[in-house]
């Protein structure tokens, strides 16, 4: 079985979030980065007929949708403030699969700790708020080019390849939405127009 998967930052946005939805209503997993969320950090209620909310915490820059009829094939294995890790089995072999929301303004020692949560991932999708000219033409940027650096680190050391859209996902601007995985998983990756950012959506399966 093959399971499409999306992760889209909508820039806390309701209106955002639903268009995305409705636009993307074939995915079977569903990131929403950057999500709305209440004063009190709390969530939005969505209204879309075809996606259950899987899972959300209380202020954290990932709220996860699952296709209703498809929400018995997942677990959450970890969600904090910048990532929820869901495991789906692939052939018999368990998969974790993050979507990602760096802050832009997270340090060097808030990068440590989110790490520590991405090493057994075989795929991470997301917001990183990371340029790097690895998959950044122009990868300028004040704090984002310590990000970058940060990633292709953590990247190299663990063997992850980040994908290269070949075209800006954030307002023509740079590239910051990513798709990352481990070098033995076998996947299709593409990047879709969204709003202010890209969708990144990847399918994989047995």
């Amino acid at each position: 079985m093959f399971i499409t998967t999306l992760s889209i930052n909508v820039g806390r946005s309701r209106a955002n979030r639903s268009l995305m939805m409705d636009v993307f209503s074939f995915v079977d997993l569903l990131f929403i980065v950057d999500p709305p969320r209440k004063a009190d950090g709390g969530g939005v209620v969505h209204e879309h007929v075809d996606f259950d909310l899987f899972s959300f915490v209380q202020a954290s820059g990932v709220e996860v949708f699952v296709r209703s009829s498809l929400s018995g094939l997942f677990l959450v294995d970890l969600h904090d403030m910048v990532t929820c890790v869901i495991m789906y089995d692939v052939g018999g072999v368990r998969r974790r699969i993050g979507g990602v929301y760096v802050p832009p303004t997270a340090d060097r020692h808030e990068w440590a700790a989110f790490k520590l949560t991405w090493v057994d991932c075989s795929f991470l999708m997301g917001d990183f708020n990371a340029r790097h000219s690895d998959w950044d033409p122009n990868p300028n940027g004040g704090s984002a080019r310590g990000h970058g650096i940060w990633l292709k680190q953590f990247c190299d050391q663990h063997g992850l390849l980040v994908h290269s859209p070949g075209q800006t996902t954030f307002r023509n601007i740079s590239v910051i939405d990513l798709f990352i995985r481990t070098g033995d998983t076998r996947v299709s990756y593409d990047t879709k127009a969204g709003l202010e950012h890209a969708a990144i959506i990847a399918r994989f399966g047995d």
